[in-house]
């Protein structure tokens, strides 16, 4: 039988993280061909872009369905890692995207609900993170700027049957005040990962045998 398949996003520089860490670690798990057991992974870097970012999920899904997306984004500033466990209706009208783009409501759909659950695993993932001996938290505020944004349109949308969100700290190797080291960011995006492909292929065992 095929094995499920986890699609594993991260994003571009903008004005508060010229570096950004979860594009470093994405990019190096891509050229490592690293995959947590027992699925096929997928590597997408998105562009901080509030028309673009969903799109270019849309578009990779299109080509390669993946029953699981995970994204991560960093949190400048933030002191642990965040499993997100809701996407708000909301978006910052003022904060303008890399290209210099803003979007013009304060909610992301105006016929859309105020919250949407992540449809991920995020009780494993935490534990998964908390295992590395990393502090990590659920958080059910993801922010109103690209990273709520993102998660919020791929649930609406069902874009995949699991979909899930990590917010990473900065890493020293991207801003010399940060608390963490890009080795410890890709630890939690593994961990959390691995967690993800864990539930997936359980979910996708029990529908084989069911």
């Amino acid at each position: 039988m095929t094995p499920p398949r986890l699609l594993l996003c991260g994003f571009g520089s903008f004005p508060k993280a010229p570096l950004n860490p979860s594009a470093a670690v994405i990019a190096t798990l891509a050229r490592e061909m690293w995959s947590p057991p027992e699925v096929e992974t997928d590597y997408l870097t998105l562009p901080v872009q509030w028309r673009g970012s969903v799109e270019t999920i849309l578009r990779q899904l299109q080509a390669r369905p993946a029953q699981g997306v995970l994204v991560v984004g960093v949190a400048v500033g933030a002191d642990s890692f965040r499993v997100e466990t809701l996407g708000r209706n909301c978006a910052a009208t003022e904060r303008p995207d890399q290209a210099g783009r803003i979007w013009d409501s304060c909610e992301i759909n105006s016929a859309g609900p105020d919250l949407l659950p992540a449809s991920a695993p995020c009780e494993a993932m935490l534990q998964a993170i908390g295992r590395r001996e990393l502090a990590a938290v659920a958080s059910d505020d993801a922010g109103d700027y690209l990273c709520n944004f993102t998660l919020y349109r791929l649930l609406q949308a069902r874009a995949a049957d699991q979909i899930g969100f990590l917010h990473v700290p900065q890493a020293r190797e991207c801003a010399s005040d940060a608390a963490f080291t890009l080795a410890q960011v890709q630890a939690a995006v593994c961990a959390a990962a691995e967690a993800f492909a864990a539930d997936l292929s359980c979910r996708a065992a029990g529908r084989r045998t069911a």
